[in-house]
């Protein structure tokens, strides 16, 4: 997978949260969240695949254009990030863990 074109990103809203991808904002509950374009991309690759699992790599791939990272590390502080900027929807964290596997959006959200 190639580094994501903006322009061909579609307008997400799950629950709470609104990806608005031609303004490049982040919204939940109509308030602007603000995000770094690392972590607007991240969340739009959890929120535009309906629960699917992502492994580092695969998201390293997504929002850099490149599988490899001098610190996998660095994606879990994007994803750190990420849910203090957002904080909890319908009680949760945006984002799960899957141990030894990588992130998803919650279950939650997608019902």
């Amino acid at each position: 997978m190639t580094l994501i074109q903006i322009n061909s990103m579609k307008h997400i809203s799950i629950d709470e949260i609104t990806i608005d991808p031609e303004r490049f904002i982040v919204l939940k509950n109509e308030l602007i969240i603000s995000l770094t374009k690392t972590e607007f991309l991240i969340l739009y690759l959890m929120m535009s695949t309906n629960g699917k699992v992502h492994s580092r790599k695969d998201i390293a791939c997504y929002a850099w254009g490149s599988e490899t990272l001098k610190n996998t590390r660095t994606i879990d502080t994007h994803i750190c990030n990420i849910r203090k900027k957002i904080g909890w929807v319908k009680n949760k964290e945006i984002i799960n863990v899957i141990r030894g596997v990588g992130y998803k959006l919650d279950d939650s959200l997608l019902t």
